[in-house]
């Protein structure tokens, strides 16, 4: 038991080295970079898109375009677009070998008029001043090719949206940088690129196949000279990710999250194992031990509990009480993970906005 409990206590520096902190995006006072076109890959999104339409409608200065590409969306999505003024463009039939996301932004891509592009989901909005914020930041990054990827801030709403807390936090460990392991790569919500620079990586074309298309992308970018640089959203950038109840949770960390740790950095991979390992036997130390040593084990569970809370609040309004009860949405995370593992071993398909992936 008491080496058992030496082995959790090394979890909390493991922690330090997948988080250190989140970067947030320059004042918006700082020198703006001008011409953006805005893509938005959108297939049924007439109810999230109002906030992110209005918000980039807000902005002083604002893009120079913003272009909705209606992937054949069976609600209202084109007729949100066109009452907020926005450039609809009616996606083409989707070829073999894309996927709906990738087949979006590629001719988003192409119908963009701006040196810049910027591709947004739909499920995100803007926070006041925030795409001044961004265009700040980009142009702060000095001169090289560079893409820029904002971790949008996690809004929730309902109770069961508490449960993505593991999900966005091994998300930021994986792609952001954030910490003393890894690097930087690309989030799936949001990118800013130079036109030459997307050219040059082969854009979206070239990663059609993949549902993580942002990890892909990263390598791409990286092998054509460019330098992938990740900020996080607070106040920039928000998201509120599954709004339509719990079944759209699950199926949307399902969809990919197995893929994603297949992809991820070795190091980074294994600090999170372990990390998470500790997070887990702490709490069963808490329940099993006894005098002492269940003191100490308590002790140590809190320690987790506020390095968890640190972490989580840097990328999203998650409750302080969530936090301390980190084991309810861990053992969430673990039944979820295992269940995108299986599906991907199996093949089997998952269903994302009425289309298999």
């Amino acid at each position: 038991m008491i080496v058992l409990f030496v082995l959790c206590a090394l979890g909390l520096p493991a922690g330090l080295l997948l988080l250190v902190r989140v970067p947030l995006c320059s004042p918006a006072g700082a020198a703006q970079a001008a011409g953006v076109s805005v893509v938005i890959p959108a297939r049924n999104e007439e109810h999230n898109l109002p906030p992110l339409l209005s918000s980039l409608l807000a902005a002083r200065p604002g893009p120079n375009e913003v272009i909705v590409v209606d992937d054949h969306s069976a609600d209202g999505t084109a007729a949100v677009a066109t009452a907020h003024g926005t450039r609809v463009l009616a996606a083409r039939p989707l070829p073999a070998g894309w996927t709906g996301k990738t087949w979006s932004c590629a001719q988003g891509a192409e119908a963009a008029r701006a040196d810049l592009l910027l591709f947004l989901d739909a499920d995100t909005w803007l926070a006041p001043g925030g795409f001044e914020r961004l265009t700040a930041t980009f142009a702060a990054l000095g001169p090289g090719p560079v893409a820029l990827s904002v971790l949008p801030y996690h809004v929730m709403h309902r109770t069961y949206e508490e449960l993505s807390l593991f999900f966005n936090l091994l998300m930021a460990f994986g792609a952001g940088g954030f910490g003393l392991l890894g690097r930087g790569r690309l989030f799936g919500q949001s990118l800013l690129i130079p036109r030459t620079l997307y050219a040059a990586s082969g854009g979206h074309a070239a990663v059609r196949r993949q549902i993580l298309e942002n990890v892909a992308l990263s390598r791409r970018v990286e092998a054509a000279g460019g330098r992938c640089v990740c900020r996080g959203g607070r106040g920039v950038l928000q998201v509120r990710m599954f709004p339509e109840g719990f079944s759209q949770l699950c199926e949307g960390w399902t969809k990919a999250f197995a893929d994603g740790a297949a992809a991820s950095d070795e190091r980074v991979l294994g600090m999170a194992i372990f990390w998470l390992s500790a997070l887990c036997a702490t709490f069963l130390l808490v329940l099993m031990a006894s005098g002492p040593l269940r003191v100490a084990a308590s002790a140590l569970y809190l320690c987790f509990a506020m390095q968890v809370a640190w972490c989580a609040r840097q990328i999203g309004a998650f409750r302080l009480l969530t936090c301390a009860l980190y084991p309810i949405p861990l053992l969430f995370f673990f039944a979820l993970f295992t269940r995108s593992a299986l599906r991907r071993s199996l093949g089997q398909k998952v269903t994302w906005r009425g289309r298999q992936l």
